[in-house]
């Protein structure tokens, strides 16, 4: 009997049973931010330590330990474009992807900024109640100029561009990735460098911000320059009104029934009992008994 209610209650827990309202606060944050990652064959460059990539991946990672509540998603581009990671809260799912970013992920080189203009303004919401910013952490070196009709469209969005200039103007040479250098045609090692220009003027043209990533550089008042100056992207807190989680009460009471029916019901365990044997009379030995029958009789 014990080990049924046990079940019984066990599998009443397991249906979570709620009753009784409570109240607690929500914290909405309507920002957005896409953080846009240039994964051309530039990016291995090593005129920023470890390299541009490297430095690009560690300002991300910076970034997303100082946002609170934003959505945020990522984007790749190179000589193409695409929406790795949807804008979400959940911040892991960053953090998980950008180990995996490298110079060999998209298979068409270059830089395209109007694929990754058409990505950013296809990935944000379509809604007028949140602030957009767009972060692109690249080297500057565009295929072509064909990305300068999408500016309207950015503020008509309001998007603002964040662009961070990862590598120096001095430039360095390209490696190969197999401990050579990258030649162009006529057999000279190739020398990349920094070309800010079209990253300057997306910011300037978003009334955002370009900062130059060669040195560390302070994301905090970057943020506080851009993300935390937002119209509308203010915290909204509301209270929200839920029913109570009950399940705990049947869970303990089957639990401490299936603890006493393990313990009286369930294994049956022996019992000691004690055994008497019965008294048995005394025999005589066999022979003896024979040799009494072969004596002869006593003389009178």
């Amino acid at each position: 009997m014990l080990l049924y209610l046990g079940l019984a209650l066990a599998i009443a827990a397991c249906a979570r049973p709620q009753w009784g309202r409570i109240e607690e606060p929500v914290f909405d944050q309507s920002r957005e931010i896409l953080i846009a990652l240039d994964l051309s064959r530039s990016m291995d460059a090593t005129d920023v330590k470890p390299t541009r990539l490297g430095r690009a991946r560690l300002l991300v990672s910076g970034l997303l330990s100082d946002l609170k509540g934003e959505r945020v998603g990522l984007i790749v581009f190179a000589g193409t474009a695409f929406l790795q990671s949807p804008l979400s809260s959940d911040y892991e799912i960053l953090r998980d992807f950008l180990p995996l970013m490298d110079t060999k992920y998209l298979p068409q080189g270059g830089t395209d900024y109007t694929a990754l203009l058409n990505s950013a303004l296809g990935s944000f919401s379509q809604g007028d109640g949140a602030d957009r910013f767009l972060i692109i952490l690249s080297d500057g070196e565009a295929n072509d100029d064909t990305w300068r009709p999408l500016v309207d469209k950015l503020k008509e969005r309001n998007i603002r561009v964040v662009s961070l200039g990862v590598g120096t103007e001095a430039g360095s040479i390209m490696p190969d990735g197999a401990g050579g250098l990258i030649k162009d045609e006529r057999g000279a090692v190739v020398l990349s460098k920094l070309e800010s220009k079209t990253l300057r003027e997306l910011a300037e043209a978003t009334t955002g911000v370009y900062a130059d990533a060669s040195s560390w550089v302070n994301l905090a008042e970057i943020i506080e320059q851009t993300v935390a100056t937002g119209r509308k992207g203010a915290f909204r807190e509301e209270n929200r009104v839920r029913l109570a989680e009950r399940y705990q009460w049947p869970l303990a009471a089957a639990l401490l029934l299936l603890a006493f029916s393990y313990w009286f019901e369930f294994p049956v365990r022996p019992k000691n009992r004690a055994i008497r044997l019965a008294p048995q009379k005394a025999k005589a030995p066999a022979n003896v008994a024979q040799t009494a029958k072969s004596a002869p009789p006593p003389l009178a």
